[in-house]
């Protein structure tokens, strides 16, 4: 019952927008072409859930491979569809409205007056839906590898003398089972080791689901250096937790080997546990936390335990993936915090930034802390937007990044 209410609604949704194309269009070679299209790309996606079937492979594993550009194709046409039925159900209504008005005050006008303005708000609407196309297209196919440097000077108080000028630089959510294009990405580590930062840092999210689809970038992101070190923490896709596995084991297993590798790489992974980052007879105190998140999101994250054996004057980063962990617990936290690092939102992937001017995302409804810096209680969180994707293959206004905080002795 439910595929029937779906597939009529789906029924609908093609009808009106055929509608729009036909009203406004009088030429078949366009009718024909905007048909084609949806029948290519129909298709296309559902040959690749043949092929998922027909090989018994398991869904959530195989979607980044099989799946994701051309379930993005089908999702950017379904979205201009209904943009353009908005316009035409509204304009729909209003007919019917002024038809009942008709009937009691007998207000009549012309049917070639109802048919131009249908013409009208048809032509509107598909020239309204069209203006995200090529902005999703160039998002699938250049802005998911549009790496931007951020650069932030902060300034504390506290900070150690030794510590003046040093220099992090923050990357997170490479997600290394979406990334496709080795060029791009050996340039994206490049991009960081140009910063000649004293700490690399990144705060989770590896991998989609499993540890092997970090096997082919392990060479590329072994060339990630720092002269103090690169540190990591776990995000929630770390765990092995959104896809089926035969048995526990294999999935203990598999968390192993997501360890082992990260090791291999040269990242130290704090594990709710803390580091002392030396210079001369100074240090600074680095916190790594296990993924905390709101919600139905893994709450492995025990900061107390991370902080055990620290002093209430050591000057402390916290590595935390989810955002939200800094407004639920670390804000208020008896311990000072100065800087808390994160990631996690991707900033939707989807957004608008421009500089000095506005910063928007959906992200935002769900999300208090979304991208780049904030500050309260006289605490720091930066929020990173990540290096890599999830379900959507691409980045629409909100690229991918490489943060670079200096830290400065006010």
């Amino acid at each position: 019952m439910r595929w029937a209410f779906l597939f009529t609604v789906f029924l609908l949704i093609e009808i009106y927008a055929f509608q729009a194309f036909k009203t406004s269009f009088k030429h078949n070679w366009i009718l024909k072409v905007y048909v084609w299209i949806n029948v290519l790309v129909i298709i296309n996606l559902l040959y690749r859930f043949f092929i998922i079937y027909n090989q018994s492979l398991n869904l959530s594993d195989v979607f980044y491979n099989y799946l994701s550009i051309p379930f993005a194709l089908f999702l950017t046409l379904f979205v201009f569809k209904l943009i353009v039925i908005s316009f035409l159900f509204f304009e729909d209504i209003m007919r019917l409205l002024q038809s009942f008005y008709n009937l009691f005050f007998e207000l009549n006008k012309s049917s070639n007056f109802l048919v131009q303005r249908r013409n009208f708000i048809s032509k509107i609407a598909l020239i309204v839906a069209a203006i995200p196309i090529p902005f999703i297209i160039h998002g699938i196919y250049r802005g998911r590898y549009n790496y931007r440097v951020i650069k932030y000077e902060l300034e504390f108080d506290d900070l150690p003398d030794e510590f003046d000028g040093y220099k992090l630089t923050h990357i997170s959510d490479i997600h290394s089972g979406s990334l496709k294009k080795i060029n791009k990405v050996e340039y994206a580590i490049d991009l960081i080791n140009k910063q000649n930062s004293d700490l690399v840092l990144f705060t989770g999210d590896f991998v989609n689901n499993k540890a092997d689809e970090l096997i082919k970038w392990k060479n590329i992101f072994s060339k990630i250096k720092a002269s103090d070190g690169k540190y990591s923490i776990l995000g929630n896709h770390d765990y092995g937790d959104y896809i089926t596995w035969n048995s526990e084991e294999e999935k203990k297993e598999n968390f192993k080997d997501l360890l082992n590798l990260q090791k291999e790489m040269g990242f130290k992974i704090l594990l709710n546990e803390n580091k002392k980052i030396n210079s001369k007879n100074q240090s600074i105190s680095l916190i790594g936390v296990e993924n905390w998140g709101k919600g139905g999101f893994k709450k492995r994250g025990d900061i107390d335990k991370a902080c055990e054996g620290l002093n209430s004057e050591d000057f402390k980063i916290v590595m935390s993936h989810d955002p939200s962990h800094w407004n639920k617990k670390l804000i208020n936290h008896p311990t000072h915090f100065h800087l808390t690092l994160s990631g996690h939102t991707h900033g939707m992937q989807f957004g608008i930034e421009i500089p000095g001017w506005i910063k928007w995302s959906p992200i935002k409804w769900a999300y208090k802390y979304w991208a780049g810096l904030y500050k309260e209680k006289n605490q720091y969180l930066y929020v990173n937007r990540g290096f890599g994707v999830l379900v959507f293959p691409g980045r629409v206004g909100v690229w991918p990044e490489i943060s670079v905080i200096t830290l400065k002795k006010a």
